[in-house]
């Protein structure tokens, strides 16, 4: 049978949050999904744990070198076999157990869109805030709803895997290149997943964000320079108070 989601997390190194992430799977009351895990070659403990999860049927997926997060990211795509694709690192989680019933009923009661964003709670530390999740039109700007809670029909997304020559933005670029080519999407004003926030993370890609998204916004979505100008901004602005609320919550 054709599992609804297929959930796909990519991990190296990091096996706590893959802990986390099991962790939230395994109390879903909605059992209509797979586990497609993808380890990045783990040096750690997190291998044999990988293994360990494949050897027993908790996941598929593969333990390898790649290319990279968004060449492990297709290699999920590709090994999916639900109708939707929900991108869950590690580390990430869905919001409780009902979350995956949540989103079925909501997706369903709104035609089975392509894409169906969600609203996301953000983990700065120990503070947890609400990321309300914003129109399709958002797009111009950024993504109107975090990867840990934006559902994606697998052959949409198959037709639009995600460009490696990217190194943070290549889930915004297969957004905004499925949006060009009319995709149906909406967003739905509830909280399905968390996303841990780091400062390392952050501050290091920044300028790359900016960068890399404006590239997009050029080259896809082909707005006027004053746009870019101002989305430019604004992210810097977002990144900057991000960064903020990471050095003040522990």
């Amino acid at each position: 049978m054709t599992p609804i989601f297929s959930i796909v997390t990519i991990v190296r190194n990091d096996p706590q949050g893959l802990e986390r992430t099991r962790a939230s799977l395994a109390v879903q009351t909605d059992r209509e999904f797979e586990w497609i895990l993808i380890d990045g070659a783990s040096t750690d403990t997190t291998r044999p744990l990988v293994r360990a999860l494949l050897a027993a049927g908790e996941a598929r997926g593969v333990s390898e070198a790649d290319g990279g997060i968004y060449d492990a990211m297709n290699k999920g795509l590709r090994l999916a076999a639900g109708r939707y694709v929900l991108f869950l690192n590690a580390g990430d989680r869905l919001l409780d157990g009902s979350a995956l019933v949540r989103a079925r009923h909501a997706i369903a009661a709104r035609g089975d869109p392509d894409i169906a964003f969600f609203a996301s709670q953000m983990a700065f530390g120990r503070r947890m805030l609400p990321r309300p999740v914003k129109s399709p039109t958002y797009v111009w700007h950024g993504q109107p709803g975090l990867h840990q809670a934006t559902f994606v029909r697998r052959s949409l997304h198959l037709a639009h895997p995600f460009d490696q020559r990217y190194r943070v933005c290549g889930d915004y670029d297969a957004l905004a290149r499925m949006a060009k080519a009319g995709a149906q999407m909406v967003s739905i004003d509830e909280a399905i997943g968390v996303n841990l926030f780091e400062r390392r993370a952050m501050s290091a890609n920044k300028r790359l964000l900016i960068r890399e998204a404006a590239a997009i916004q050029r080259s896809v979505l082909r707005l006027p320079g004053w746009q870019i100008a101002v989305s430019a901004a604004r992210r810097a602005l977002n990144s900057g108070v991000f960064a903020l609320l990471t050095r003040t919550t522990g």
